[in-house]
């Protein structure tokens, strides 16, 4: 990868500025504080984005809302551009607004994920590294000279957990925790399946129990089987004798119904002669006396009757019409009475509003009193009428009583008349059937002794069909029983055959956790015994070849900064150790220049390594150096030189304030603080 350009808005102490950046080794040269930091920074932020912890305030130009970052990088003949902006929002919390990033003129705009997976794509960083992108960068490409300097300072075990993380060692520590869970997950699932696959042999033995008892019922189906089949051959037997006397016995029962038949229509005969004989008595006494009935007489009682009827209806009409009309004239004599009333307390008109007179008021009173007069003579005759109509309506009503009576005495005389006529009748044709009933009663006696006589020889044919009988039913009962007793046993064949179905299923089962049982402690033996061993010994044999490789490294780099007196290694921790002469020297008796050398030679053989390591990343000819020769003597600075010529890369950004070392460089550029930092 080569860094080609780099655009900054807002970004620390920059407002706006673009750095074009060439092949070869480049130095940012400037006084302290000047700005040259911030470029790094910006070029890191547009590469990989706000890190986890890291915040957006220590990015954003003070005083501003928003910042914005441009990089352009030729990675593999490929010319690719990233875009990123950060916000500030009203909570005042600073969060990642927008990622583009174009690939030879196609833009596409992506989530902060999103460029995240598509960055470490495009530097074919290690899928692992997926969580840890930014780690791959700062010790390949960019790594403050002072945070080397802590993790060379930093207790062992944590400087090799930050060393197996970036080697990708750690893989193997995940593995055997990875594998330990595995192993816990294993030895519960053996309890669990020894739990499953006990009582396997109790299943076993019961099983071959419930078969020996399927065998036995068997047996025992099969004997009821014959037992059923002689029983059916001896009731056919007696079927067949039945057969013999059974026409004899139907024949009997025939006779025998007929007798019942007879017997019961000479009872019913008899019980019909006595009814008739009573009836006919009571229907004797009943027309013993004569009843005097005339049907004209009735007929003429009947019409003089509905001819008073109606006279008491028209009549009842007057009487009706009288009682309006008296009440008309009643009404018309308050009308007048009413108004003469009125007339008299009148003072005005009440239509002309003139002043009624008394003589006026006099008139028209007389005129009322005429007319009132000549109603109350035509009251008085109506009423005198009224009396009248209501005489003749009462002797009216009286006569139409009397013919009412003598009717219906007429009509309960007809009705006893007729009846007795129909008595009379019935008496001479219950008569005739009381004859023939004593006929039928005899004739019927007859046929009851002849059969009777005939019953007699059918007596010993019964006797021989109820023995066969008594027999056939005696088989049929206990091939019933073996019925019964058979279709028990089938049911509990059947459901020994299910039971031994289950316990089968059941000791497969059971079998099968058992031989899961032998598989899982086989793999849990394999696991504790060779995998994790196995897995420990490389992890052991990976971190010794890289010490030797990293302690060689670091030895040759140390030995073009420091004196050759000093000699420098790795213990297995990955400590440097320095010695003179035999004499191991701790870090922090080492003067400023040589514990810097120390940090460098450590930071070049780190990126060495991981380079070699992972040769496909494409971050590999890139590095940044950031004030790699602080309390470097004139001596030391003039090594920088030999180091840069023996830097394998392509591209080397150099930050320092050393004004020697521009004369060690291919390109420069300037950086200065006025208010805002710019490029010279």
């Amino acid at each position: 990868m080569i860094i080609k350009k780099l655009h900054l808005e807002n970004v620390r102490s920059y407002k706006d500025v673009t750095i074009e950046f060439p092949k070869g080794s480049v130095l940012l040269a400037g006084d302290i504080g000047s700005g040259k930091t911030s470029i790094l920074l910006g070029l890191q932020f547009a590469l990989f984005g706000l890190q986890p912890g890291q915040k957006g305030n220590s990015l954003l130009r003070q005083g501003e809302n928003s910042a914005y970052a441009f990089l352009e990088v030729d990675i593999d003949g490929k010319i690719i551009t990233l875009e990123r902006t950060i916000k500030k929002s009203k909570n005042r919390s600073i969060t990642q607004e927008s990622n583009i990033l174009t690939i030879n003129s196609l833009r596409e705009e992506l989530s902060t994920s999103e460029m995240k997976d598509k960055v470490l794509s495009i530097l074919n960083y290690p899928k692992e590294f997926v969580k840890k992108s930014n780690l791959l960068y700062k010790f390949t490409v960019y790594t403050p000279q002072e945070e080397m300097k802590s993790i060379i300072q930093e207790r062992p075990e944590i400087r090799l957990d930050t060393l197996r993380h970036i080697f990708g060692i750690d893989r193997y520590k995940r593995i055997k925790e990875n594998s330990q869970i595995f192993l816990q997950k294993i030895k519960e699932m053996v309890k669990v399946k020894e739990v499953l696959s006990s009582e396997l042999n109790l299943l076993k033995e019961k099983l071959n129990f419930e078969n020996d008892k399927k065998i036995s019922v068997a047996r025992e189906i099969n004997n009821f089987n014959i037992e059923y089949k002689n029983l059916i051959e001896r009731m056919k037997e007696s079927e067949s004798k039945l057969g013999l006397y059974q026409k004899n016995i139907e024949e009997k029962k025939e006779l025998d119904s007929k007798i019942s038949h007879l017997e019961a229509l000479v009872l019913g005969k008899k019980e019909f002669e006595s009814r008739m004989e009573k009836e006919i008595l009571l229907m004797q006494k009943q027309v013993s006396e004569d009843i005097d009935f005339s049907e004209i007489r009735l007929i003429e009682t009947t019409a003089l009757l509905n001819k008073h009827r109606k006279i008491l209806e028209d009549k009842n009409s007057v009487f009706i019409r009288l009682n309006s009309q008296i009440s008309i004239l009643n009404s018309r004599k308050d009308e007048l009475l009413s108004l003469t009333e009125k007339i008299t307390s009148l003072e005005n008109c009440p239509t002309c509003f003139q002043v009624v007179t008394d003589e006026h008021k006099n008139k028209i009173s007389k005129r009322t009193r005429f007319d009132i007069e000549d109603i109350n003579r035509e009251l008085e005759r109506k009423i005198i009428e009224k009396q009248s109509f209501i005489k003749e309506i009462e002797a009216e009503k009286k006569l139409i009583q009397d013919y009412e009576k003598d009717r219906n005495e007429l009509q309960q005389n007809k009705i006893r008349f007729e009846h007795q006529k129909e008595i009379k009748t019935k008496i001479k044709s219950d008569t005739f059937v009381l004859d023939r009933t004593l006929n039928e009663i005899q004739q019927l006696k007859e046929q009851i002794d002849a059969s009777k006589i005939k019953l007699a020889d059918y007596s010993q044919s019964l006797k021989l069909f109820d023995s066969a009988r008594g027999e056939f039913e005696k088989n049929d009962n206990l091939a019933r029983e073996k019925e019964i007793l058979i279709a028990t046993k089938n049911k509990e064949l059947e459901i020994l055959k299910i039971k031994i179905e289950e316990l089968s299923v059941e000791v497969e089962k059971k079998e099968k956790f058992r031989e899961q049982v032998i598989y899982l402690r086989s793999l849990q033996d394999w696991l504790e015994e060779k995998f994790l061993l196995m897995i420990t010994l490389t992890e052991k044999n990976v971190m010794v070849k890289l010490r030797k490789e990293f302690s060689s490294i670091f030895g040759e780099w140390f030995s073009i900064l420091a004196p050759s007196s000093l000699l420098v290694s790795l213990d297995e921790e990955f400590t440097p150790m320095i010695t003179n002469q035999d004499y191991e020297i701790n870090y922090e008796f080492l003067s400023g220049g040589e514990r810097t050398a120390v940090a460098l030679a450590y930071r070049l053989a780190l990126n060495q390594v991981l380079n070699s390591l992972l040769s496909k990343i494409k971050t590999k000819d890139f590095i940044i150096l950031d004030e790699p020769t602080e309390g470097f003597a004139s001596e030391q600075l003039d090594k920088m030189r030999e180091i840069f010529g023996q830097l394998n890369t392509k591209q080397i950004i150099l930050v320092s304030h050393e004004p020697k070392m521009e004369s060690f460089v291919d390109h420069v550029i300037y950086v200065k603080k006025e208010g805002t930092s710019k490029i010279e």
